[in-house]
């Protein structure tokens, strides 16, 4: 049996709390290496992203798995026109300054291999964020 839309949304709502809505626009194909993205990059993207936020901001207590940001990211590739991308619904703790956290989550993206464009990131809202991110089905979901 298959859970409902409704339940999904209850279980990842319950990883939370939530404080960012981050959406990252990816490359279609590197142009070093001349591959394609494929899901695996996505995931690894994604999670290679999260980690360096962590790093950052913890340092050796997330190297040590004692301290993280909550994570939620999934993974989307549009139609031809439209580009791959990733959205996350990222919490930070109540201990972190706002700003300190906001610094990460810019310096990051910059060191990404696979970004193009921009990054855009809001204060989270609400769980239609959440609702957004499955938007593609739950198997494009990555809890981190």
């Amino acid at each position: 049996m298959r859970p409902s839309k409704d339940e999904i949304l209850q279980f990842l709502n319950g990883l939370g709390p939530f404080d960012w809505a981050v959406t990252i626009n990816l490359k279609k194909r590197h142009p070093h290496y001349q591959t394609q993205i494929t899901p695996q990059i996505f995931e690894q993207t994604g999670r290679h992203y999260l980690s360096l936020v962590n790093k950052a901001l913890f340092k050796r207590q997330y190297r040590y798995g004692h301290a993280k940001l909550n994570g939620i990211f999934c993974m989307e590739i549009g139609k031809t026109e439209k580009r791959p991308h990733l959205h996350f619904a990222i919490g930070s703790n109540g201990q972190l300054p706002k700003a300190d956290v906001l610094r990460e989550l810019n310096k990051a993206h910059a060191k990404l291999d696979w970004v193009k464009g921009d990054i855009h990131i809001a204060p989270y809202q609400d769980v239609g964020w959440l609702g957004y991110l499955v938007k593609t089905g739950f198997d494009s979901v990555v809890l981190h």
